[in-house]
């Protein structure tokens, strides 16, 4: 960071607006700031700071207190600083929170700090880069890359801050060193290895939790198992020892059940095929009872078979009369029809004499009305001689009326836009004096925008922190919620473990008692082999079944499960509240000191109202000239339309001229009771429709004769054709009548009414086949099935199938006691080897999870600093770095004080419990040995945390972390020097000129002020304080 212009007005000792100036300089990198003690020297720094950070350069003075005594009251305190950073400038200007006169009567009223950052392009244009407290800082911090201390400690030293980096402990070099480097990285690798030590040590923790309840589990088959499993500290490998004897025994009894229970199988096997032959035989006797029940239902069926019979006989006899039958029907009807069409050929034929001899009569009438015809015929021939005039009279008087109207229009209309001409300019007028009137209202409108938008940024920054407030008040409400929720489902997890170990217990032990029911005196036990049992296992009244126990176990495991998602969960949510109050802290941090919500309010309403008034009078600007645009323009068109509407009026009064004259010429050429157009097309309509009208009935009185006597020849000769047709027809009525009598009689019925009945049955011929048919194939499929059983149950009777069923019941009774039995010993058998292998699988875990928390724990403890050294591996990193600062230092140090002191770090490890690392040490070349710094005089250690300061600059610069270390400046120290070691300290900061590096130096040492060719001098008056830089050569 290079300063190129400070700017400060009511600040400090300086009462008006101070502008220093640091472009003077040139290219001198080096001067001292001289004034009176008081005058404001340091003030020059604090301003700097507090432009960059909102803090002056010393921890014992506040921002706020920074005011200005001397200034007027109503002068705000103020600071500005234009510097560069990079090759790139910035401008920034800050406010402290300060008390102001009201706008409104007396007494103050408090205003909020403020700051403000831009970017300075190459164009001359600035870019906003933060417009508030908050975002200033940020944004500064990332551009510098130090905070406010570690900036007074490296690139300003004020006073009695100048030998603190000197004599500072580890954990405060520490700080330092870690924003400059950038280190964090290697704190998180301690974090890191802490976390994974902890996992491991807990995850091993859990496994061995695991297989110990694992192992509580297994089935106690044995009492050898069962007082192993009850001691309190269980002997694994003396279970797994025992594990296989009883799984050995298990499987041998196991196979002994299978034996048993394969014979019982074989022998219920023979009685079941037995039994399936017996219900075979019962069947067949049941057929024949029912196949003989079956014959005698079909035997009372033979007298309605016979009556089936009979009709079918006399259906097939009247089925060879049907086509005489309708031979007869058809002559029937065809003589019936032929009757009815003469009778409609008689009526046509009187129907067409009638219509023949009206028609006839009509046509003498339409003849003797020849006279009337010829006088209409004349009249029409009149009026059509005088129809064109007509027509030409009405067409020029409406040619008359409507130019005349046209005339006098034109005229209206040339008096209306001279009105509208008139009014026009008024308006055009009155439109100029209100454009005059009204202000530019621009720069309000942007200065009020700008605070709108820096109170809205504020009031929206406050609200945010509210909400995270109410945040932070739910995610403790939840936080303890979940914490709740999971102490009650680890209270449920261990209530459920609990229950789980009694109901495997329990299990073992009903387990023991099914056993012991089997044992028999003088028979071996399965399990111990004794042949003499005196105290057998009793059934428990609380047993417990395997469902049972695979119950119990299901509810640990979910349980467990349950409890593991709630602690996850109760960790989100904690490290969400951690989130959430770190959130409301930095937007606290980023408000103004002493924010008032209602205070913001009102200045955004004062603004926001300055702003609409002025947008009202850009507004009313910008359409009043609009308005005056278009008058100007309808104006134009207005005179334009004037002119056109002149001539116009001339072409209309001439053509009303023209067209009264040919309409006097038309009235004396037409009658004036035949002028009105209507009531001549009205006579002219009506002498045509009446001449078309007589000619029309002439013609169609003698066509309607003409059509009359052709339609009466025409029905007459129909008529004589349907008599003959008739006569015809009752012929062959009688032929087809004589041959169907016939035909009955040869077929050999009585009389017509018994063929008719016969006919009935025709439909229903094919059923009484079918029904016939049917009748006696069920006659012969009885007999033939009785004969077949009678055969085959010759000899046979009926097997007791009840009798089998009891004794196959017995025999699956007992071969189901033997399958429990095997069931129970897999039960156990599966249960034993699922424990024993996955007790196997766990140590297995264990044994990796123990061997990486052992790594892991060892690296933790090095990088934690628990080693010879008694140092991190963070600080050890930061030691290296250290190192180098301190070679850059030595060759500055040696310079100042002809070789004598150089500084080295202190490698021992401190005593108790301190961390170190980077503690200093001097070594003295008189004396040969190393002492603390603290040890060192005034002017050595002046001398010492110079050389420190500087070398720090150079390699920090050389790193390149986002640091830029372009200026320097010193508040004391020079005075504590003789004159040898001031040259020295002087040639030490001239070198670093060569760098390019700006190095400013407060101080009383005439001979330091003699020394350097430029001075920034501070004159103090009893109205404040000026400053101003003077050269050498200058008077």
């Amino acid at each position: 960071m290079k300063p190129i212009k400070l700017t400060m007005t009511a600040f400090g000792p300086y009462a008006k607006k101070q502008e220093i100036d640091f472009s003077k300089l040139e290219n001198r990198k080096m001067f001292v700031i001289s004034g009176k003690t008081g005058a404001g020297k340091t003030t020059i720094f604090d301003a700097i700071s507090f432009a960059m950070y909102g803090k002056p350069s010393g921890d014992n003075r506040s921002a706020a207190d920074m005011r200005s005594q001397f200034a007027d009251p109503k002068q705000p305190t103020e600071v500005e600083l234009l510097f560069e950073l990079k090759g790139q400038s910035y401008f920034i200007r800050r406010a402290p929170q300060q008390q102001k006169p009201k706008a409104r009567g007396d007494g103050m009223t408090s205003m909020s700090a403020s700051a403000e950052l831009y970017e300075l392009k190459e164009d001359g244009s600035q870019l906003l880069l933060a417009s508030n407290v908050r975002d200033t800082d940020e944004k500064m911090n990332e551009l510098i890359g130090l905070e406010a201390n570690q900036f007074r400690q490296i690139l300003m030293i004020p006073q009695g801050d100048f030998q603190k980096l000197l004599t500072a402990g580890s954990q405060e070099k520490e700080k330092l060193l870690q924003k400059l480097f950038q280190t964090h990285f290697y704190k998180r690798v301690e974090d890191v290895l802490k976390e994974k030590s902890d996992a491991l040590k807990k995850e091993a923790g859990k496994a061995l939790e695991q297989q110990s309840l694992l192992l509580k589990g297994l089935p106690a088959f044995s009492s050898s198992m069962k007082d192993l499993l009850e001691q309190e500290d269980v002997d694994k490998r003396a279970v797994f020892g025992q594990m296989e004897t009883d799984l050995t025994e298990m499987n041998s009894q196991q196979r002994e059940c299978q034996n048993k229970g394969n014979e019982l199988a074989l022998k219920r096997d023979q009685l079941v095929a037995e039994k399936e032959r017996g219900i075979a035989i019962h069947a067949q006797f049941d057929r024949l009872e029912a196949a003989k029940q079956e014959m005698d239902r079909v035997l009372k069926q033979e007298p309605i078979v016979r009556e089936w019979q009979k009709q079918m006989d006399d259906a097939e006899r009247a089925e060879k009369l049907l086509a005489y039958d309708l031979l007869e029907q058809q002559a029937v009807q065809a003589a019936n029809k032929a009757e009815q069409r003469f009778k409609e050929a008689d009526q046509q034929k009187k129907a067409a004499e009638q219509r023949n001899n009206q028609a006839s009569e009509r046509l003498l009438q339409e003849k003797e009305k020849q006279t009337v015809r010829d006088q209409a015929a004349a009249y029409l021939q009149q009026l059509e001689a005088m129809k064109a005039s007509v027509l030409d009279y009405q067409s020029a008087r409406e040619e008359a009326v409507r130019t005349k109207e046209k005339a006098d229009q034109a005229e209206k209309r040339g008096k209306e836009l001279a009105g509208q001409e008139k009014k026009l300019s008024e308006v055009l007028h009155q439109t100029n004096q209100q454009l005059q009137s009204v202000q530019t209202a621009k720069e309000t409108f942007m200065e009020a925008a700008h605070h709108i938008e820096k109170s809205k940024g504020l009031i929206d920054l406050y609200r945010e922190w509210q909400t995270v407030q109410q945040t932070i008040l739910t995610h403790e409400r939840i936080t303890e919620e979940i914490k709740e929720q999971y102490k009650r489902k680890e209270q449920e997890a261990e209530e459920a473990r609990q229950l789980g170990q009694k109901r495997r217990i329990n299990w073992s032990r009903g387990h023991a008692a099914i056993l012991a029911g089997q044992l028999q005196d003088g028979q071996p036990c399965s399990v111990c082999g004794s042949a003499h049992h005196p105290n057998p296992a009793a059934s428990a009244s609380d047993h417990v079944t395997d469902q049972m126990l695979e119950e119990a176990e299901s509810r640990v495991n979910a349980l467990n499960l349950e409890s593991r998602k709630v602690e996850q969960k109760w960790v989100e949510a904690k490290s969400s509240l951690a989130h959430a109050r770190e959130n409301g802290d930095k937007l606290l941090m980023k408000l103004p000191i002493g924010f008032q919500m209602d205070q913001a309010m009102a200045e955004l309403k004062e603004q926001e109202d300055r702003k609409s008034c002025a947008a009202e009078e850009i507004e009313l600007k910008e359409k009043t000239e609009k308005t005056l645009l278009d008058l100007k323009g309808k104006k134009e068109i207005l005179m334009q339309q004037i002119e056109q509407n002149q001539q116009r009026e001339k072409i209309e009064l001439a053509a009303s001229f023209e067209a009264s004259s040919v309409l006097k010429q038309l009235e004396r050429a037409v009658p004036e009771s035949m002028r009105d157009t209507s009531f001549f097309l009205a006579q002219w309509k009506q002498a045509k429709e009446e001449v078309q009208f007589l000619q029309h009935n002439y013609e169609q009185a003698a066509s309607e004769a003409h059509a009359a006597h052709t339609a009466l020849q025409s029905a007459a000769s129909v008529w004589q054709e349907r008599m003959e047709a008739l006569e015809a027809a009752g012929q062959s009525k009688k032929a087809a009548a004589d041959q169907f009598q016939q035909r009955i009689q040869e077929w050999g019925f009585a009389s017509i009414d018994e063929y008719q009945s016969a006919k009935q049955h025709l439909e229903q011929l094919p059923l009484l086949k079918e029904k016939v048919t049917a009748f006696e194939q069920k006659k012969r499929d009885a007999a033939h099935l009785i004969k077949e059983l009678q055969a085959a149950l010759h000899g046979r009777s009926r097997v007791d199938v009840e009798e089998l069923d009891q004794r196959i019941k017995g025999i699956n009774e007992e071969w189901a006691a033997l399958g429990d039995q095997a069931a129970a010993l897999q039960s156990q058998i599966n249960e034993t080897i699922r424990i024993r292998n996955k007790v196997e699988e766990i140590s297995i875990q264990m044994k990796k999870a123990e061997e990486a928390y052992r790594m892991a724990g060892h690296l933790y403890d090095i990088t934690h600093g628990k080693n010879e050294l008694k140092i991190t591996f963070e600080r050890y990193v930061l030691a290296s770095f250290l190192e180098e600062i301190l070679v850059a230092a030595n060759i500055r140090l040696a310079a100042m004080t002809n070789g004598r002191f150089l500084l080295e770090r202190l490698a021992e490890r401190s005593k108790g419990n301190a961390q170190s690392g980077l503690d200093l040490l001097v070594f003295d070349q008189y004396t040969g040995t190393s002492r603390h710094v603290k040890t060192l005089s005034g002017g050595e250690s002046f001398k010492a945390a110079l050389a420190l300061a500087l070398g720090l600059a150079e390699v920090v610069q050389n790193y390149a972390g986002g640091v830029s270390l372009e200026t320097m400046f010193v508040d004391e120290g020079f005075g504590t020097l003789d004159p040898e070691s001031l040259d020295q300290a002087i040639e030490t900061l001239m070198d670093i000129q060569a760098d390019g590096r700006l190095v400013g130096v407060i101080s009383h040492v005439p001979e330091l002020k003699e020394r350097i060719d430029a001075r920034l001098e501070i004159h103090q008056s009893e109205e404040g304080s000026t400053a101003a830089f003077v050269f050498a050569g200058e008077s």
